[in-house]
């Protein structure tokens, strides 16, 4: 079968996501016939995920958060009055995205959590299938527990859901733990898309801490907690392209984000922190790894994978970067059981999203 990717490029989860269906895709027989980026036209792709992909390449603008002034957080008022006032720009791509389908010809499309592919399908009612990645679909799973945030954010976190899947498409919702399928909502429960660079990597616990931020503003805390305790090394991630790697003192080094980089620290670190995306914690899990999630100010989808992660036992969470709470090497954030349940959830049904996509899925439900 032929597929169109669309992927949503805020963070580096749903870019990781893509490469690793890419790979499994291909090694099954089909094609990825090109590859549509929603973007901030700000910020540069990083080059671990544009390097992966040989097909035509479309990168459209498409409507993002907003951002804090202090970098913690996005600002859901002014993002959706900056949304209105560029709904021009935006439906001039999703006219472009009708042009790119009907060049291509893609048997289906796959939707790494990008609003442009729902809208298309809102507006221009495409009879192809479109299958729509994320673990934010587990909101509608009975299984999910709902944090503490406000209603509006909670209404607009449901919205953009909408926009990005609608009703008829199949969801694949990407899960901590083994749940039940939804058949009757066109809800599939899989477990994440763990990298055959992460499977395949040897795991150890060297004398240093990793920390990722999506978000630059959370820097000023870990610098503020490296200068603390200088006693502890820490090592970061950050989407600072300016150099490669940047120090703080002899016991802080920033990297920009580098994907072999990435893997062999992960795979190394004594204990990982991170904001609240779902990806990396899902790799950090995988390779048994202490962890600490902070999700974003006001970010609704960082707060539910925090409280997803809390539920199924691999993570605890905090408001702020207090590394402290996992630095001793002895202090546990999980269970044992619950990280090794994990891992044998993706080991186990590690070829039930490629099913899916085939059509396969339903005869085993």
């Amino acid at each position: 079968m032929k597929y169109l990717f669309f992927v949503q490029t805020d963070g580096r989860g749903h870019m990781t996501q893509a490469i690793t269906l890419k790979e499994r895709l291909e090694k099954s027989g089909h094609s990825i016939v090109g590859l549509v980026v929603g973007s901030d036209k700000r910020k540069k792709l990083p080059a671990f995920f544009t390097e992966q992909f040989t097909c035509p390449f479309f990168d459209l603008e498409s409507p993002k958060f907003l951002i804090r002034k202090n970098g913690k957080g996005i600002r859901i008022v002014a993002s959706f009055f900056y949304t209105i006032y560029r709904l021009p720009i935006y439906l001039s791509a999703i006219k472009k995205v009708k042009k790119i389908i009907n060049d291509l010809q893609p048997d289906a499309i796959v939707n790494f959590y990008e609003p442009l592919a729902g809208n298309y399908y809102h507006v221009f009612k495409d009879k192809r299938p479109m299958f729509c990645l994320g673990h934010q679909f587990f909101i509608n799973h009975p299984a999910f527990k709902n944090p503490e945030i406000n209603f509006l954010n909670k209404i607009f976190f449901r919205l953009y859901n909408y926009l990005t899947a609608g009703s008829r498409a199949t969801k694949i919702a990407l899960s901590f733990t083994e749940e039940l399928d939804l058949p009757r909502k066109n809800l599939f429960v899989c477990p994440p898309l763990i990298r055959e660079a992460i499977k395949n990597s040897s795991s150890s616990n060297q004398n240093f801490i990793l920390a990722y931020i999506l978000v630059s503003g959370y820097s000023e805390e870990i610098i503020a907690w490296s200068q603390k305790h200088p006693d502890y090394q820490v090592e970061a991630f950050w989407d600072k392209h300016e150099q490669a790697e940047t120090h703080f003192g002899n016991n802080l080094t920033f990297h920009y984000l580098n994907g072999q980089k990435f893997i062999e620290r992960l795979s190394s670190c004594s204990s990982y922190v991170t904001t609240g995306g779902f990806d990396s914690v899902c790799e950090a899990a995988y390779l048994q790894k202490n962890i600490l999630m902070i999700p974003a100010q006001n970010h609704f989808e960082q707060k539910s994978n925090a409280a997803d992660a809390k539920r199924a036992g691999i993570a605890i969470s905090a408001k702020h970067f207090d590394i402290s709470l996992i630095a001793d090497k002895q202090t546990k954030t999980h269970h044992l059981a619950a990280l090794q349940a994990f891992k044998k959830w993706v080991d186990d049904y590690d070829e039930k999203i490629i099913n899916i996509l085939e059509g396969k899925e339903a005869k085993r439900i």
